[in-house]
């Protein structure tokens, strides 16, 4: 059975992920995997940031010059988003959404990010999810997926969907056409002595979470 987090009552600090009282997944910048796609044009305006929590990454691409569109449900992140967006002077668009109704975005993307939100989509929404997805862009969009792994459920005995490889590539292939599936990490702000069951750390100490890292373009 699929774990439920209440991501609004984790953003709150009412509920705790991956039994550690912070979010480990915010590390106060973009997933390095995902900032490391920029410099290779994987990106174009306007980007939709899906399940952008606290707008870490919206805020990385938006600060590149990027039109950025960040959408999640905890409304707890999307406060937080926004204040950070003013307070850098930052011209994101921020907004509570749920991603697998999504509505009055058609067409309008030429890129999508996901960074670690396709696990924590019920098993029951993901294709809706998809299907929104899809629908937001344009034809010559491209899509870039960064989740964790089946590898990391010895460092997440209890958390979201796993994927492995094969089932990823399943899942986004009706409308997209993958360019890149590979082994990859997230950074995650977890115990040190988890990187034991992980993959180590990283040159800032963070857990290197097993993960793969997708990038497609419209079919």
């Amino acid at each position: 059975m699929q774990h439920k987090t209440n991501f609004d009552a984790v953003y709150q600090g009412r509920e705790s992920a991956q039994n550690v009282p912070w979010v480990p997944w915010n590390i106060g910048e973009p997933q390095p995997k995902l900032a490391e796609l920029e410099p290779q044009g994987v990106f174009r305006s306007d980007v939709l940031d899906a399940g952008c929590g606290i707008g870490d990454t919206s805020l990385f691409l938006a600060r590149r010059g990027y039109t950025v569109v960040g959408l999640d449900s905890a409304p707890s992140a999307i406060a937080t988003a926004k204040q950070a967006a003013a307070d850098h002077d930052l011209p994101v668009t921020f907004d509570v959404a749920d991603l697998t109704t999504l509505q009055g975005y058609e067409r309008r993307f030429r890129a999508v990010v996901d960074s670690g939100t396709i696990p924590a989509i019920s098993d029951d929404k993901r294709a809706d999810y998809l299907a929104c997805l899809a629908r937001s862009t344009t034809d010559d969009a491209t899509l870039s997926i960064l989740t964790f792994s089946r590898d990391a459920r010895s460092v997440m005995p209890k958390g979201p969907t796993l994927f492995s490889a094969d089932e990823l590539g399943t899942l986004v292939e009706k409308d997209w056409a993958i360019d890149r599936l590979e082994a990859s990490t997230i950074s995650a702000r977890l115990a040190p002595e988890l990187s034991e069951a992980a993959l180590g750390t990283d040159e800032k100490g963070r857990v290197l979470v097993p993960a793969l890292l997708l990038v497609a373009h419209k079919r």
